[in-house]
């Protein structure tokens, strides 16, 4: 496993200043350590990080593009024009928004929304003219050599707006990548990610230390972000296969190893993945924002089973922070789940009934139904990018960071591993004496604990929830929404009073961490709760307030 400085978050030693200070006022250690003042002491010591923090820590901070990779890029587009490249650019923005701010059903709940809706009945109530036509037969340009109309769910609000065309409003569709449109998404898009995906995998090699892939298979490849990527985090890769409908993406892609002798690896560039195509199986199988851009939930959905039965081992799917994207991402794990059930059955894990041939590494922490199904909300993370110059420029940006949303999985063959100690066991592992603990640091903690093995953290890590928005910090108590092993959205508190070294570890935990601690209150949030609609003859009896304060809900 290979990381940047950047990346090096792996386990560290405590520093020495956290170590229990000796009092000199005692002749002996061991009489210190015999004495009431060493147990007051020794009962509230805070460690600066325990190595169950560290081993969760998904944060990462700012990825630069390597100059490798950002020297190759700007060659590949040296000889494009940049107005007509920002031309192409905000062409794929309006593809990217007419589907991202595709609302599904259950979705976009917020102020916007309602007012929204009740503009709308207010103008069906008054006998204006019918919405739903005026939505069908909305002003569209005329498509242009390359796009096509997506199938999609519209959504409960407004159509945003072109950015090309003016006063236009967007149907849901894609860009069939040309070369201009290649090389608009190289300079743009790549940067982001490459960072994404870079977070990704650095956290599925930690999570797995044991895997190392040495074949990839890289669905939608584009430029080949996914690769430098994966090269960054594992020495082992030796053979890739890209798949890219578009052949200017593959043209794209051999430019960059011409450009990247050094990191050329053996492998082909196909345009289609067929069933039981031959030398496509591969340890680790990637889609990075791909998905998404398909036609059709039918389309993606035999996809996804093409790109699992390619999988030797893990199978990792990226895509967009946007509602639909990230329906598209759970449905694809229901979907993997649900196939591994029926075809190898379930397993006993614990107390839960889990599939026996699949398992989620991240982000949920178990097998069941996504939480957030028919609430407002959905699963989605942040990466912060820096843009070189030739993405600033493309743009048209003032500033040389941005901050990319995605929301992702990471599935693996065979069954969940099983909770060896118990995330709810609070018994402690083995202490030993200040002393033994000093001469022994990177077996013992400052306070005498036992550390616990790579392997062990790896495994009790698969039963730890997960921190999904950034935590809430206040005076004398941090607030943080997890994911539980149960299948729960939760908010849990965490209190000075109630464990200071959980809530000196809330303090300095970061939105996407897993958190190990156990918190003093938690309750289930409400706004993550499925809502359904009131019946008929529940309506009838409601007045007009009453029906307008639930007009956000309707389908």
């Amino acid at each position: 496993m290979r990381f940047s400085t950047s990346q090096m978050y792996a386990l560290k030693q405590v520093p020495d200043s956290a170590w229990t200070p000796y009092n000199p006022d005692y002749e002996d250690i061991d009489d210190y350590e015999a004495s009431e003042d060493f147990d007051d002491y020794n009962s509230d010591v805070i460690l600066r990080g325990t190595d169950e923090v560290r081993f969760g820590r998904k944060h990462m901070g700012l990825v630069v593009l390597p100059n490798p990779i950002a020297n190759a890029i700007q060659a590949c587009i040296a000889e494009t024009n940049g107005r007509s490249m920002r031309h192409d650019y905000l062409r794929l923005v309006d593809a990217h928004r007419s589907t991202s701010e595709i609302t599904p059903k259950g979705k976009g709940r917020g102020q916007k929304t309602r007012q929204y809706l009740r503009d709308e009945r207010e103008k069906r109530e008054q006998g204006g003219r019918d919405t739903q036509k005026e939505v069908k037969d909305m002003k569209m340009p005329r498509l242009l050599p390359g796009e096509r109309v997506q199938i999609a769910i519209p959504g409960e609000r407004p159509a945003p707006a072109s950015l090309v065309y003016q006063k236009t409003r967007l149907k849901p569709h894609v860009i069939e990548y040309g070369p201009a449109e290649a090389m608009a998404y190289v300079a743009a898009f790549a940067p982001g990610t490459y960072g994404v995906a870079l977070n990704v995998l650095s956290e599925l090699a930690m999570r797995v230390p044991e895997f190392e892939p040495s074949t990839i298979l890289d669905f939608g490849c584009g430029p080949g972000s996914a690769l430098w990527a994966a090269q960054d985090v594992w020495s082992s890769v030796q053979k890739y296969v890209g798949i890219d409908s578009s052949e200017a993406m593959i043209d794209c892609v051999k430019r960059m190893f011409e450009e990247m002798p050094e990191r050329k690896v053996d492998g082909e560039l196909l345009r289609y993945l067929a069933p039981d195509q031959p030398n496509t199986h591969a340890d680790l199988v990637i889609s990075a924002f791909a998905l998404s851009e398909l036609p059709s939930d039918a389309v993606r959905q035999t996809t996804v089973e093409m790109l699992w039965n390619n999988t030797r081992d893990t199978l990792v799917l990226i895509d967009r922070g946007a509602p639909n994207p990230a329906r598209v991402i759970s449905e694809a794990r229901d979907y993997l789940i649900k196939l591994a059930s029926e075809s190898n059955g379930t397993v006993e894990v614990g107390s839960m009934k889990v599939p026996s041939g699949i398992h989620t590494v991240a982000p949920f922490p178990n097998e069941l139904d996504d939480p957030t199904n028919n609430t407002p909300a959905w699963f989605q993370f942040v990466q912060r990018v820096q843009r070189p110059t030739f993405t600033m420029r493309t743009k048209h940006s003032k500033s040389n960071a941005e901050v990319v949303h995605y929301s992702y999985i990471i599935m693996r063959r065979g069954p969940r591993p099983p909770d060896s100690r118990g995330y709810l066991d609070s018994t402690p592992y083995s202490y030993v004496s200040v002393k033994e603990a000093q001469n022994e640091p990177e077996k013992y903690l400052p306070d005498g604990t036992q550390r616990k093995t790579f392997a062990q953290l790896a495994r009790e890590a698969y039963y730890w929830p997960r921190i999904i928005m950034q935590p809430i910090k206040r005076k004398g108590h941090v607030v943080t929404d997890v994911c539980t092993v149960d299948g729960k959205i939760e908010r849990w508190t965490f209190t000075k009073t109630h464990d200071k070294q959980a809530y000196r570890d809330a303090r300095k935990a970061s939105w996407g961490d897993l958190f190990p601690h156990l918190p003093k209150t938690s309750i289930e949030r409400s706004h993550f709760t499925p809502v359904e609609g009131p019946t008929p003859e529940e309506l009838k009896k409601m007045n007009r307030k009453q029906r307008r304060s639930l007009m956000d809900f309707d389908d």
